[in-house]
């Protein structure tokens, strides 16, 4: 194919990567190959391949093999093979970089043989006419993308199997673009009555998938709810593209911990990492939450900037943009939780007087206050936004100064002196 000959020019400038590839070419389409025909002593298998459409388009696809239900494009019905997860991720965003002007990159879903793999594989595509197929350019963004992928460290990809979707998994290939999750076999909504616990585990075990990802808005609750029970039962966390947003360079480990932590501390909430990666025990710590309300009302920007630099974790969500108990590790909790009060107290001081009294913190706010306006004859309208903007006004003979129309209030806060200092 004409893939094929476009790496073999690469490979001819690439005197490391020819040793490690066999090149293997079958005379029948490879949809239909069979186990004698394939091989079983390598590690992986690249299927270079034609994409052909009903409704043609300029795409480069990924994908691997299987069939969730009849065999109609080759292999045996009801059967998957082991998918070449964390590769497919690599060639995916491998495609992205490379693609000629006008093409398409996407995952695929299950669809096609063969199926009698005994090695974990998957097959990259140039479609979807012959248009496409003799664009040289395409097939030589195909080939460095292999090339490229081959060599990659894709250890830290996390290999998750998708639920939903169309045929061309749109929302799996944007999270795969975003983050490092990667996906094995992806069932498109069209094949969700295949599904039994049975299947799933399939899925689960040939994706070496640690999570799964469920495009609800393509489907109905009721087999949303069917996938998620399945996973739940299997003991496979479902994570959406804010998790693998939010898992930055934390390991999977580490971020299903800080997860599972932030669940048992306000269920339902989402979890926002900051600056940090390594998390060998997580801890939880609490800050007052009137300091926190005080500080969303005035400085929401300004505080969740200071916290970018911090190794810390915060929630939301249930109503609140920032609830007033954090994550991080155990080891430096007590110097965080200072950190944190102190920066509270420091962005309330810019905008309010604040004193202390023992262990409160007193915030004394002013307010422009409408009645006493009207008791100096002020009408509403654009003298009170005068006196908001901290102007005089007069009213027939008397100049009202703006501290003449405020109200004074105090709010008093628990804040330790230890940790507010």
């Amino acid at each position: 194919s004409l893939i094929h000959e476009e790496l073999c020019k690469l490979l001819e400038k690439d005197d490391f990567a020819t040793p490690f590839i066999r090149h293997l070419h079958a005379s029948e389409r490879l949809i239909y190959l069979d186990g004698p025909s394939l091989p079983n002593d390598a590690d992986r298998i690249i299927f270079l391949s034609r994409h052909a459409s009903e409704r043609p388009r300029p795409v480069l696809t990924v994908h691997v093999t299987g069939n969730f239900g009849t065999a109609d494009y080759g292999g045996e019905p009801g059967t998957l093979t082991a998918a070449a997860t964390n590769l497919m991720h690599a060639l995916l965003n491998r495609l992205f970089i490379h693609a000629p002007e006008g093409y398409e990159v996407m995952y695929e879903a299950t669809h096609h043989g063969p199926t009698s793999l005994l090695l974990p594989s998957c097959f990259i595509e140039l479609g979807s006419t012959e248009t496409e197929w003799n664009d040289r350019n395409a097939a030589g963004a195909v080939a460095r993308a292999v090339l490229d992928a081959i060599s990659m460290d894709v250890s830290d990809v996390i290999p998750m199997a998708g639920f939903g979707g169309t045929h061309y998994a749109q929302r799996q290939t944007e999270i795969s673009r975003l983050t490092r999750g990667g996906f094995g076999h992806i069932m498109p909504t069209r094949d969700i009555p295949h599904l039994d616990g049975e299947m799933f585990q399939k899925i689960i075990s040939l994706s070496g998938a640690k999570a799964v990802y469920i495009d609800g808005k393509s489907m109905s609750g009721k087999e949303e709810r069917m996938i998620a029970g399945l996973a739940g039962q299997k003991g496979v966390p479902v994570l959406g593209q804010g998790d693998l947003v939010q898992m930055k360079n934390l390991s999977f480990h580490d971020y299903m911990a800080i997860r599972s932590l932030a669940d048992s501390l306000v269920n339902g909430s989402s979890v926002v990492i900051h600056n940090l990666e390594i998390i060998d025990s997580p801890a939880s710590i609490s800050i007052p939450g009137g300091l926190v309300d005080e500080v969303m009302k005035v400085a929401s920007e300004e505080f969740f900037s200071a916290l970018d630099p911090l190794p810390v974790a915060h929630l939301t969500g249930r109503g609140r943009a920032c609830h007033p108990v954090f994550i991080t590790n155990a080891s430096f909790s007590a110097k965080i939780t200072d950190e944190l009060i102190h920066l509270c107290v420091i962005l309330l001081q810019d905008r309010y007087t604040c004193s202390f009294d023992g262990d409160f913190l007193i915030i004394s706010k002013s307010r422009f206050d409408p009645a006493r306006a009207k008791s100096f004859g002020i009408p509403p309208g654009p003298l009170y936004s005068e006196l908001m903007a901290g102007k005089p006004v007069k009213s027939g003979d008397l100049l009202v100064y703006p501290e003449m129309v405020m109200t004074e209030t105090e709010k008093r806060i628990y804040v330790p002196q230890r940790q507010a200092r």
